[in-house]
């Protein structure tokens, strides 16, 4: 029996194209989904491979039996795309079947969470060496790969400025963070210095008050100057600020001024966004604040997404250690500092709960 192969964007269009090719007495023998490498000038596809062979054509004429055959073969077109199936299914199908290379079925969970680039190349070559090719091989690998700021979490800089776009949850993560470094045992105040957004003031004085937590609001440097030397003998002052965008040259000028005013070898600089965003779109926010060297990142708003996989492909490229993870609007219970168990949650055919996720962890 003569098997061939036939590649095309799309599992349909590899059907048709065989159809085209070899006529209406093809028989599907097995399909694989798989991502050519981009280059230079191109771009990464997802392309569709299927092995077919030929049947014999009936000899007696009968045409209900050739009808038969046409919707024996469009059934098998209906065969679901691997990529809908669930992990349970596809590792099924692997085990039993053996008809897909298992660092192909990894690049596939890799895809469905958004981890890309540097990252997912990291974990398929280290899977490669590992016989043990599984979810939780998946996981090992992640974890340990991604960079997480334990230093920082413990103790952290005198002041610790939280930057990123509008509407990514520093306020918010602010008080949650106030409150957590409180709990440490530490002195802790936060300043305000977005003066623009309506509101902003009211809102984290009233996360203030409620958490005991003293709030200034800052509007020109010689008020920042006061606040610093009021604050002068407290562990840890946590410092709000406004959101940049590519328009507002003259907020970013004053933005730079102010905390050009902060003792450079206690000030770190905390990046703060939302997994919601795509990867590049992380990547052009965070060039916004390359000038401040941004220490570690807190994911924001991790609930209202499936997978915060892109966000640690961001981490692995740019080098940033997470620091928190926040997954709600309650303050200040909602943040978690951020850990292998606390990660694994957030992918989607990786994650365990939490009680869990350290057993999985510990599978050798």
């Amino acid at each position: 029996m003569q098997y061939f192969t036939v590649v095309d964007n799309t599992y349909e269009e590899a059907i048709k194209k065989a159809k085209e090719l070899y006529g209406d007495n093809i028989r599907i023998h097995s399909r694989r989904d798989f991502v050519t490498h981009g280059g230079l000038f191109t771009r990464k596809q997802h392309k569709c491979e299927i092995s077919c062979y030929c049947i014999a054509k009936s000899n007696d004429g009968d045409k209900r039996a050739k009808r038969s055959d046409l919707a024996e073969f469009e059934m098998e077109a209906k065969t679901p795309d691997p990529s809908k199936l669930t992990l349970e299914e596809r590792l099924d199908t692997n085990v039993h079947r053996d008809l897909v290379n298992p660092i192909e079925t990894s690049a596939d969970i890799l895809i469905e969470n958004y981890i890309s680039g540097p990252l997912m190349d990291s974990v398929l070559n280290a899977l490669e060496q590992n016989p043990k090719n599984d979810v939780s091989a998946i996981a090992k690998q992640l974890v340990s790969l991604v960079p997480i700021a334990y230093e920082e979490q413990i103790h952290p800089s005198t002041y610790m400025v939280l930057i990123g776009p509008t509407g990514s949850g520093k306020t918010t993560s602010i008080a949650k963070s106030a409150y957590l470094y409180k709990k440490q045992g530490k002195k802790v105040a936060i300043i305000t210095l977005d003066s623009y957004r309506v509101g902003a003031y009211e809102q984290i004085k009233a996360f203030g008050d409620a958490l005991d937590i003293p709030v200034d609001i800052v509007r020109q440097e010689s008020e920042l100057l006061r606040a610093l030397e009021h604050y002068s003998w407290y562990d840890l002052v946590l410092i709000d600020t406004m959101g940049l965008s590519l328009r507002d040259k003259n907020v970013a000028l004053r933005l730079k001024g102010l905390t050009s005013m902060l003792d450079s070898t206690r000030t770190s600089y905390i990046f703060t966004a939302s997994p919601s965003m795509k990867e590049e779109d992380l990547i052009e926010h965070y060039l916004r604040y390359k000038d401040y060297s941004p220490k570690a990142m807190i994911c924001t708003k991790v609930d209202e997404t499936e997978t915060i996989g892109n966000v640690l492909s961001f981490c692995y490229k740019m080098s940033l250690p997470l620091l928190f993870l926040t997954d709600g609007q309650k303050v200040p219970d909602d943040i978690i500092m951020a850990s292998s168990t606390a990660i694994l949650p957030y992918l989607k055919d990786i994650g365990y709960n939490s009680k869990d996720a350290n057993s999985q962890l510990n599978m050798s």
